[in-house]
């Protein structure tokens, strides 16, 4: 017999990387992002919420920038490829093949730096069998690629054109066709402040103008082509045929391009790109404004720079350029001449402006016949914590802010980037936190804005060092170089209102601590309690608030936490000023509302931060929470620091009787390399501590009947503490140099009948006890790998009398380790996830769970792993013999 084990991803959490230009929104509703070196997949409109469905691998620095390659013909477009920029210098294109399955086409290489910036082509009509995709990089070239498809898994790419920014360095680009033609341009935004225009000539492109206005970087562009607008009546509402009649009388005509631009300077500049006719129809002098007169924007710009001493570009004259086209189905060249004018300053952000991004286009329909129609509205997003729309009036043309979505206050850093969903009512921000914050418009009538926020995803945006379930399984907590600790618990709903069957889908519903250390290790010491070390060599102690325990129970519909609710605070405040989680009672609430309707509200408010609101920690949670919740409300109370440690905490354990805590700080001598145990009691620490290493104790893990201790080190040894009767609760009782080089995981049997060590030097060893009188433990077997094993962990029971072990490797391969049923000294090898469903860098921690389906009265086994790559995932497992 062979085992048979089948795993299939249920939940994957890692963070947005916390650059602009990383996240794009596909035609079809996929958003891809970059998270640390993968692009990962994210359906934001999937009702199930289901979250991050796969992450691609491939590159081996961070991503950091994606953009979609679409065809078609007006809203008959489809994305058919993406593209990733990379800081390891290389582009890559993905596509998804007939097996439907995600694979790396092609690899863009020749830049020299790292690749930060994308340009695709965006129009209506977007035709042919080759692709244009443009890249910038730090080595301060950009570079034109031509795309072809050679079969269903391998692209052709080439190099076609190579331009020298010289000292500059471009940071945006966008691609386009000139008005009625067939002719690219393509715009640069650099670090000299400048937009340069390019225009394809021969296949190639060339400098035709140079945009100034802005007065620092150019960190967005966006091209859209303005349609005509029209009177729809039977199919829209009166209020949208009269805006549309009204935009008859705007001043840009039908097929006009235009091009926005985001700045370091706080402001959006409008361009727009006309032909002129050479029939006179749309004479116009260069030299005047736009309508005749400047606008009320640009007079107030203008005033502003004058009292600011800024230099603001105001100019609205125009620019002629020359260009060849050629006519679909001609071959001779004719000439046309574009007017290229300023046409809006947008004005209302008080911060950098990091994206723009137009409303993606939409048919109307009437009784016969169907429009294509691009919305005249603008998305931005600044460090200023806010998302803004901008509509033009349909009035005057004059572009003013419609709606303003984001963040007030708390520990927010503002947007990096902001796109629009592909039906144009949901858009969606990213930031500092590596979350996403999303919203929706739920106004009934198109002309109405009434967007409310929704359930989005989030994740560590730094390695994951650690991984836990707490003692009953019921959720599970990670650790993270980001400095925070995060709670995963799965959310249990109907489908529909009427249906008995259950949707569940995993979330982050605490972040329990927001440290300013990075934190290493993790450790539960009852159900609601937990231990954790850091960087600052104090280890701390933290308990579940009331609210959290209310909300777990109805969120996971566990009707059972209910112990001692009234005896637990509120909830936690970090003050102003502070370090630790404060506890926060129904008392001190109360006192905080007196306090607030009274004169000296002021002077005795006692929680200065925003997070100390008394409704929102009170608040039982219904849906998963907000990023804004998660950052201010979801904290637990810090009961206890425990010290001693002289370095960074590096290890902790618990035993499973709530009793002892055991932990470990980073070392290079045996005077440091000690274990130190302290009490739940009293939270002291009891002495002398626990010796036999000479360097840094990795992992530290107690049996599960808490009769002995097991410590594993970089010194190669392993250590063995028996508990004692009396004096010090444990004793060593055995010690081995087990393996060549470090040892970076060790794990008990459910039974305490073995454990294992796992090393660098690619073994895997099983110990059980040779002579249980003499507590003598001997190697049983050796499992070799073809490379380190940095994570193991016994499964939580055995399966038809064997053993399993998950074994976590340094390339972030995930397998699957296990007995001969009743010969333990023969152990197997089953690859049972996909290597595409692993992490791309090492595991650093795996942790099994079996808990009962309600709804099936059967175990189910999963199996949770975290690793360098900002991830934590959850796996099912489908365990059977054949």
């Amino acid at each position: 017999m062979s085992l048979n084990a089948k795993f299939s991803t249920e939940y994957i959490s890692i963070g947005c990387n916390r650059i602009i230009q990383v996240a794009a929104w596909g035609i079809d509703g996929l958003l891809v992002f970059g998270a640390h070196n993968l692009v990962a997949l994210y359906y934001p409109q999937d009702e199930s919420r289901k979250g991050v469905f796969t992450t691609l691998p491939g590159h081996t620095d961070r991503v950091n920038c994606l953009q979609f390659i679409n065809r078609g013909h007006e809203l008959d477009q489809r994305n058919i490829a993406i593209i990733s920029g990379s800081a390891d210098k290389t582009a890559r294109i993905w596509k998804n093949s007939s097996n439907k399955r995600w694979v790396n086409s092609a690899v863009l290489i020749g830049h020299t730096g790292a690749i930060n910036t994308l340009g695709v082509v965006r129009g209506r009509s977007i035709l042919g069998t080759k692709d244009l995709v443009v890249t910038g990089s730090a080595d301060g070239t950009i570079k034109i690629w031509q795309r072809s498809i050679e079969n269903d898994l391998e692209d052709h790419i080439e190099c076609i054109q190579t331009i020298n920014f010289g000292a500059r360095y471009p940071l945006s680009l966008a691609l386009s066709y000139l008005p009625d033609s067939k002719v690219l341009i393509m715009a640069c935004g650099s670090t000299d402040k400048r937009i340069y225009l390019y225009i394809q000539k021969n296949g190639m492109f060339h400098e035709s103008l140079l945009l100034q206005g802005h007065e620092n970087w150019i960190r967005s562009l966006a091209f859209a082509t303005y349609t005509k607008a029209f009177s729809v009546s039977n199919s829209a509402s009166v209020t949208t045929n009269l805006r549309l009649q009204k935009q008859q009388n705007y001043q840009l005509r039908d097929g006009d391009l235009l091009l926005a631009s985001a700045s370091q300077d706080k402001y959006v500049r409008l361009w727009k790109i006309s032909c002129i006719d050479s029939s006179g129809n749309h004479d116009f002098d260069p030299n005047t404004s736009i309508n005749g007169e400047l606008s009320t924007d640009i007079l107030f710009a203008f005033r502003e720079s004058i009292i600011s001493g800024d230099r603001v570009q105001l100019s609205t004259r125009a620019h002629i350029i020359d260009v060849d086209i050629t006519d679909i189905g001609e071959q001779d060249i004719k000439k046309k001449k574009y007017s290229v004018m300023f046409e809006a300053l947008l004005m209302a952000h008080d911060d950098w402006v990091y994206s723009v991004c137009w409303q993606p286009p939409k048919f109307l329909t009437d009784k016969e016949k169907s429009y294509y129609y691009q919305p005249m509205c603008i998305l931005t997003a600044s460090s200023d914590k806010s998302m803004m729309l901008w509509k033009p009036d349909t009035e005057t043309g004059q572009w003013i802010n419609s709606v303003r979505v984001g963040e007030i206050g708390g520990y927010a850093l503002g947007f990096l980037g902001g796109l629009f969903g592909p039906d144009g009512k949901h858009i969606l921000a990213h930031g500092h936190t590596g979350a996403f914050h999303l919203w929706r418009n739920e106004a009934l009538d198109e002309d109405s804005q009434d967007w409310q926020p929704q359930v989005s995803i989030s994740g560590h945006f730094n390695a994951v060092q650690s991984i836990t379930w707490n003692p009953t399984n019921e959720y599970l907590i990670s650790v993270s170089l980001d400095q925070t600790a995060r709670l995963f618990a799965p959310w249990l709903r109907t489908k529909a209102r009427n249906s008995s069957t259950n949707l569940v889908t995993w979330h982050e519903i605490s972040r329990t601590q927001i440290h300013g250390y990075d934190i290493n290790c993790i450790a539960f010491i009852n159900q609601w309690t937990y231990v954790c070390g850091s960087d600052e060599k104090v280890l701390r102690v933290f308990d579940a608030p009331k609210t959290f325990l209310e909300s777990l129970s109805k969120l996971t519909k566990a009707e059972r936490i209910t112990d001692k609710l009234e005896s637990r605070p509120v909830g936690a405040n970090l003050p102003a000023l502070g370090l630790s989680n404060k506890a926060i009672f129904q008392g001190d609430i109360d006192t905080f509302v007196k306090a607030a309707e009274s004169e000296e509200f002021l002077s005795r408010q006692s929680y200065a931060h925003s997070s100390a609101t008394p409704n929102s920690l009170v608040q039982t949670m219904e849906r998963p929470p907000f990023e804004e919740h998660l950052l201010q409300h979801t904290l637990w109370p810090e009961i206890e620091k425990l010290y001693g440690h002289g370095y960074e905490l590096v290890s902790v354990g618990a035993s499973h009787d709530g009793k002892y805590v055991a932990s470990a700080c980073r070392a290079t001598s045996s005077d440091h390399a000690v274990i130190r145990i302290y009490t739940t009691d009293t939270w002291k620490e009891i002495s002398p501590p626990l010796r036999s290493h000479s360097l840094t104790v990795i992992r530290i893990k107690f049996s599960h009947d808490d009769n002995y201790l097991l410590t594993v080190s970089r010194d190669r040894f392993w250590s063995l503490f028996e508990r004692s009767g009396q004096g010090p609760p444990y004793k060593l009782v055995a010690r081995n140099k087990a393996h060549s080089r470090i040892i970076w995981d060790c794990s008990w049997s459910h039974d305490d009948r073995f454990f294992v060590t796992a090393s660098r030097d690619k073994t895997v060893k099983i110990w059980p006890m040779m002579t249980p009188s003499q507590n003598q433990w001997g190697e049983i077997a050796t499992v070799r790998l073809s490379e380190a094993v940095t994570a193991v962990d016994f499964a939580p029971s055995s399966f038809s009398q064997t053993y399993i072990l998950a074994l976590g490797l340094e390339s972030g391969q995930i397998l699957i380790c296990h007995s001969e049923p009743y010969n333990f000294e023969r152990w197997h090898v089953v690859q049972a996830i996909d290597k595409a469903s692993c992490p791309a860098a090492s595991i650093n921690c795996l942790a099994w769970r079996v808990y009962i389906e309600q709804s099936k009265k059967s175990s189910v086994w999963q199996l949770a792993s975290c690793a360098a790559d900002w991830s934590v995932r959850i796996y099912n497992a489908d365990l059977s013999y054949r």
